[in-house]
Formats: structure tokens, sequence, C-alpha cells
């Protein structure tokens, strides 16, 4: 039973892990914001979140959707892969507007925030796009998440694609 259980968390949050990691290859870019600054003189988003980074990102999710359903022989991984990607970008971008709101630089960790944040985008987002999720799932696939985060952000700060460890 939570051998299922993990695997459909892995399934379903696998394109979503994907998306957001691969935005940090990307390395300069265009920031999203256009460098505006929000009512509170900050930065709506900062130099972090580009045009390149969310397209790099939305594609290889959206891939890894469809790699899932060759696979699986299963049509809503496609669907999955492309909402799943979409949804853990909008919510990384929503992390980054808070904390730009609370006036944490580019970079500051916000634990869980920064771990959470795409997590609960791609659950949204594949809830509003009909997707069904068990809550145990999305638990699992948050704990997950969460974990992998913090492991993939301090490999790639080893390998010098990060400027800081979180």
């Amino acid at each position: 039973m939570i051998a299922t259980l993990i695997l459909q968390a892995t399934l379903i949050y696998l394109p979503t892990m994907i998306a957001n990691a691969m935005p940090v290859f990307v390395g300069i870019g265009t920031p999203i914001d256009g460098g505006r600054v929000f009512i509170d003189g900050r930065r709506v988003l900062g130099d972090g979140k580009t045009w390149e980074g969310f397209i790099l990102g939305l594609s290889f999710g959206y891939c890894v959707g469809c790699i899932e359903a060759f696979i699986l022989h299963s049509f809503p991984y496609i669907l999955i892969g492309f909402l799943g990607s979409l949804g853990a970008l909008l919510g990384d971008i929503v992390g980054s507007f808070i904390k730009r709101r609370f006036g944490y630089r580019r970079g500051y960790p916000l634990i869980p925030l920064d771990q959470t944040d795409f997590t609960i985008g791609a659950t949204i987002m594949l809830l509003v796009g009909g997707m069904d999720i068990e809550f145990t799932v999305f638990l699992i696939g948050l704990i997950m998440l969460f974990v992998l985060h913090l492991i993939s952000n301090r490999i790639a700060f080893m390998l010098g694609l990060k400027s800081v460890p979180w």
C-alpha cells in the first residue's frame, strides 16, 4: 500500500521536480519582472526568475510527462507533465514575490517556503486542471520533494551551479 502511494507521488511529481530544477542551468537571463519594482520599492521578483528558466523548466517538465505517458501508455501523464510543471514554476514565482515583499534578498533561505512553493503550486494547477490527487499522495509528494529539494540544491552548489547551498 505505501509503496503504491510512493510510486503514485513519484509519477505525479517527477515533472514538477524537473521543472523546478532546470532553471538553474540557464544562468543569466531576461528577468520576468523586467527589472520593475513593486509599490514597496523592491523588485517584483528579482533577477533569479527569468523567461529562459521558465521556458526551460516548462519544456523539460512537459517532456518528462510525455515520457511517462509513453512508458505507461497513459495519456493523462502528458497533461500532468504540463500542468504540474506550469504550476511548479508559477508557485516558485509566487514564493519569490513573497520573499521580496518581506525584504529577503535573492538566494536567502526561507524554509519551508523555498522547498514547498513549487509543490503546492503544481498541486493547485493539477487540481484546477481536473486531476484527482489523493491527500495522502500529496503529503508523500510534499515530503519527498522537500527532501529532494534540499539534496539537489546542495549538489547544485557543489557543482558550482548555485551560489548558495539552499
